[in-house]
Parts: structure tokens; sequence; C-alpha cells
């Protein structure tokens, strides 16, 4: 498996851990909500740029997430973000996401943001698509297609925060 190849070894283990089927089952991640995600994703797509640069300035008001900021691109980050946000939204879920994820939850407690920072930015994201599905969708079953986008968002911070929880529970030193 190439994706295997470029993450740490702690993502590695931890990779091999996760199974996703049963990830699927119990966030009800099926063909449907697939299905449902490929009708809004351009609409999602579409708006991502603007989303992804109010989502920094909002992550800017806060002393903990501007000191992170100090030291990186945020362009680069920026750029990772619309990436991960993108392959969550296509609903292909495989080795190579899981691995994306876990280093991101990995990247993030290293860089020392606080899990209630951390859900705070899923909170922002998940709540800017549903404004933007809730605005602009015109599919024929609205409810399915919000379901769908709510069920990958939380599946998708299932898997980076195990990353954040099992780093935190082993004690790795951050950055």
């Amino acid at each position: 498996m190439d994706a295997y190849l470029h993450a740490s070894p702690e993502v590695q283990l931890l990779a091999r851990k996760i199974d996703l089927p049963s990830r699927f089952l119990r966030f009800g991640i099926t063909d449907l909500t697939r299905q449902n995600l490929k009708a809004v994703q351009p609409i999602l797509q579409a708006h991502l740029n603007g989303l992804s640069a109010r989502f920094y300035d909002f992550l800017r008001r806060f002393p903990e997430t501007e000191r992170i900021f100090q030291n990186h691109d945020s362009d680069v980050i920026r750029q990772h973000l619309q990436r991960h946000w993108l392959r969550v939204l296509q609903g292909h879920y495989d080795d190579e996401y899981v691995i994306a994820a876990l280093t991101i939850g990995h990247v993030h407690y290293k860089a020392h943001v606080s899990p209630p920072m951390y859900i705070a930015g899923y909170n922002y994201f998940l709540s800017s698509f549903l404004q933007v599905v809730t605005t602009d969708y015109r599919g024929s079953d609205f409810v399915a297609a919000t379901g769908s986008v709510s069920k990958v968002i939380l599946f998708d911070m299932s898997i980076t925060l195990t990353a954040f929880m099992v780093s935190a529970l082993q004690g790795d030193q951050r950055d």
C-alpha cells in the first residue's frame, strides 16, 4: 500500500487498526450517502475557497490558534485543508484516506491544538456546508443531502480524533 510508505510509524500502526466497514455502519455511510454527496459536491466545492479563507479568519480570533499560525504558511495550510475536504466530500474512503485523516489528527495534536478548538473547526465546516446546501441545493431530497453531509463530516472527525486521542493516551511528545 503506497499510502503507508509516507506515513509516520505511529500513523501506520494506527491505520491498520481502523475498521472502515464498522465505521461506515456506525455512521450510516452507504451507497446512498455517496450518491447524495455526489449531488451536493459541486455546490460545496464552489464555496470551499471562500469558506476556507473565512475559517482562517475565524481561527485567528483565538490566541491558541494565532500562535500556531505564526510559524506556518497559511496558503499551504489552506491548500491541504481544501484537498482534505474535497476528499471527504467525494465519499471515497480507502487506506489513503485513512492515512491522510490520521496524519491530520496526529499533526494537530503535535501542534498543541486543543480538542475543543479542533472540534470547533469541524463545527465551523459542518455548519458552513449545511448552510451552503440549505441555500443552494435544488435536488429532490434535501433532508437526505444534508444528512449525508453531516454523516461524512462526523465520520471524518471520528477518524482524525482517533489519532489525536491515541497520541495523547500514549504520551506522544508535542512539538
